[in-house]
């Protein structure tokens, strides 16, 4: 008679080669990381919410977009007045902030300052293949006189796609909400 012990050697000496690629099949497949985004669809590792790519693409149509005030200061080569905000927790902070303030020749704002830009940048929020931001720009002038301001301002809400193959696309609008603020008094006479 053959001992349990005996059963279990022997089956495992004839299929040990089955067992084999089935161990390693199973290890391969079945690492945490991968079990994680099974358990998680629709959510990405935080190593892929922020996106360098992504990112230079929403960078490229926010200066595109402040491109007539860019042609506007070309002339001037002092620095500009710029109070800019980008998310606190976004691993590329400094280095968006850097590209920006070197684009739009940005200084702080100052308590003298006139002429006032703003340039606010939300978090990127990645949901399967597309990157979502919004983007408020503020443009004021300090009434002469007073404590008011004038100018206007616009929210833009920008999208990226990522294409598998190709990467991500050019950032587009999904819409802009432009408003204006009251205009300075005319001087007394």
């Amino acid at each position: 008679m053959v001992s349990f012990r005996g059963a279990v050697m022997q089956a495992f000496a004839t299929r040990r080669p089955l067992l084999v690629f089935v161990a390693a099949l199973v290890t391969t497949t079945f690492q945490p990381s991968s079990l994680n985004a099974q358990a998680r669809p629709g959510v990405l590792p935080a190593a892929l919410m922020s996106d360098s790519v992504a990112w230079e693409r929403i960078l490229t149509y926010v200066v595109s977009s402040l491109s007539t005030h860019l042609v506007r200061t070309a002339s001037d080569t002092s620095r500009q007045p710029w109070r800019i905000s980008l998310p606190p927790d976004e691993p590329q902070h400094a280095v968006l902030e850097a590209q920006l303030r070197t684009i739009l020749r940005a200084r702080p704002v100052l308590p003298g300052d006139t002429v006032v830009y703003e340039l606010e940048i939300g978090p990127l929020a990645v949901a399967n293949d597309t990157g979502r931001v919004r983007v408020r720009t503020d443009f004021a002038t300090r009434c002469s006189g007073t404590t008011r301001s004038g100018g206007f301002g616009n929210i833009d809400r920008v999208y990226v796609v990522r294409h598998p193959p190709l990467g991500w696309s050019i950032a587009r609008s999904e819409g802009v909400q432009h408003g204006d603020r009251f205009g300075c008094p005319s001087p007394a006479r």
